[in-house]
């Protein structure tokens, strides 16, 4: 069989499950972003409720809202990387629940969130994924919640593998829902990313 026809479709579930197979993940660094750590010590995250980590991988996050008192849902297309974080919660003892699914539709969901975070999850998405995903959050994120995220800025087509936010995509993409508190700048290597917090309205 030619490797090059038997291997999974790019950004599809075995795509995502191949990675994690072959330990290819470096966006997998087990380490919790300072921003997170600075949006919990600002006293804007209100725990109790409960927390989603989108994208979540092998839940280093979730783990992280679970240990700030939130009920943490994670949800990954990744069923091995939902394999190792389970084992994490086990072992952590902690209120960190692992979902496979899709991060746009959250409507299987059993309970609204005061908090969503996506570290480079959304990036990866087309445009009509990110549509439904916008529309999703939206309805699952109780009024006055917190959303942070994390994704590329846009580059020029077929540089850098992921299209990335356009300027101003954020805000007019999750306008009906929330808006935009802060953007922060950044860079990942050489590559320009953006942290963004927005509430819900």
């Amino acid at each position: 069989m030619n490797p090059e026809t038997s291997a999974p479709p790019p950004r599809s579930p075995a795509w995502w499950d191949q990675r994690y197979a072959e330990g290819s993940t470096p966006w997998n660094t087990e380490v919790v972003p300072p921003e997170l750590h600075e949006l919990a010590d600002s006293g804007l995250l209100r725990p109790p409720g409960v927390a989603l980590d989108l994208g979540c991988g092998t839940g280093t996050n979730t783990l992280f809202l679970a240990g700030l008192g939130f009920v943490a849902y994670g949800i990954d297309v990744a069923w091995l990387a939902l394999v190792q974080a389970r084992q994490k919660a086990v072992r952590a003892g902690a209120a960190a629940y692992f979902c496979q699914g899709d991060v746009a539709d959250l409507d299987f969901l059993p309970v609204p969130a005061m908090f969503a975070l996506d570290m480079g999850c959304l990036h990866s998405l087309p445009p009509a994924g990110r549509a439904r995903y916008a529309a999703s959050l939206g309805r699952r994120v109780q009024p006055g919640g917190q959303y942070l995220l994390y994704g590329f800025d846009e580059m020029p087509e077929g540089e850098g593998g992921v299209a990335g936010f356009a300027p101003g995509e954020i805000a007019e993409r999750f306008a009906p829902w929330f808006n935009v508190v802060w953007r922060r700048p950044s860079w990942q290597g050489e590559r320009p990313v953006a942290w963004y917090l927005l509430q819900r309205a």
